[in-house]
């Protein structure tokens, strides 16, 4: 779904709107993974790119009252989309911003021709949450109890939970973005099983040559079952994803092996 609509969104060359899209998961479910995929996939530098504005809602915004934040928000997006024509826009952690903050862009994301001189119908918009992770969770979780397979859990059944959860609760909370419909797209990323962290694993071990004199796809595997075994689950979950298997397979496979190249 994701693919079709930024797609879409890409190759069309006067979009009626910004693309927002809204990702939710619990931490190191891939939030961060998908934001740099995307800027990979528009910019040559990815997010390294200038025409890329990352804001953190740990960062500058959390100590602000609400009024004072919605101020920086506008003017830290409206001065970046005035610079770059084909912006892109990830607010990161952004449930830790102050309540209500988020409404200052609800303005921008409307089709609109411009604003105070200022066109963002060419902007992407990715507001990055651990909002409604819990809910994706738990919903997760009896999904399965009831013998469900995780891959036939679809995204168009788990958007109106995160939708209530959002404008209950969070950064969304009895927002515009919602209110008025803005939002073009709401990805929940699951949370992740053992196999998983596995596979983040050997993906790690694989793509930065830690293979520890490993020679066969079976001793990578072994290895990375090492680092699954000290991750902390609860229950079939991750409690942090893949967040912590860099650390874990710096553990296992030292950077300063000397690797044959």
């Amino acid at each position: 779904i994701l693919t079709r609509q930024l797609g879409a969104f890409l190759l069309d060359p006067r979009p009626e709107k910004p693309f927002v899209l809204h990702i939710s998961g619990k931490t190191g479910t891939g939030k961060n993974h998908i934001s740099n995929l995307i800027a990979q996939a528009r910019y040559f530098k990815g997010e390294a790119s200038n025409h890329v504005l990352k804001i953190i809602g740990t960062h500058k915004y959390s100590t602000l009252d609400a009024d004072k934040a919605r101020v920086l928000l506008k003017e830290e997006v409206s001065e970046h989309v005035k610079k770059c024509k084909h912006a892109l826009v990830i607010i990161d952690e952004s449930e830790k911003l102050p309540e209500g903050t988020l409404n200052a862009i609800s303005p921008f994301l409307d089709k609109n021709v411009a604003i105070d001189g200022v066109d963002y119908r060419n902007t992407i918009f990715i507001l990055l949450s651990n909002t409604a992770g819990n809910a994706i969770k738990m919903f997760t979780d009896a999904q399965l109890e009831k013998g469900r397979n995780r891959d036939d859990i679809t995204v168009l059944e788990m958007e109106n939970l995160i939708q209530e959860h959002l404008y209950n609760s969070g950064e969304l909370k009895h927002s515009s973005l919602i209110s008025r419909y803005q939002l073009d797209a709401f990805i929940p990323l699951l949370p992740l099983e053992r196999r998983h962290v596995q596979q983040c694993a050997e993906e790690q071990l694989n793509q930065r040559r830690y293979k520890c004199g490993c020679e066969t796809s079976a001793c990578v595997s072994t290895r990375a079952n090492e680092i699954a075994n000290q991750i902390d689950f609860s229950g079939r979950f991750s409690r942090s994803g893949c967040k912590k298997i860099l650390t874990k397979a710096n553990l296992v496979c030292p950077l300063d092996r000397k690797i044959e190249l």
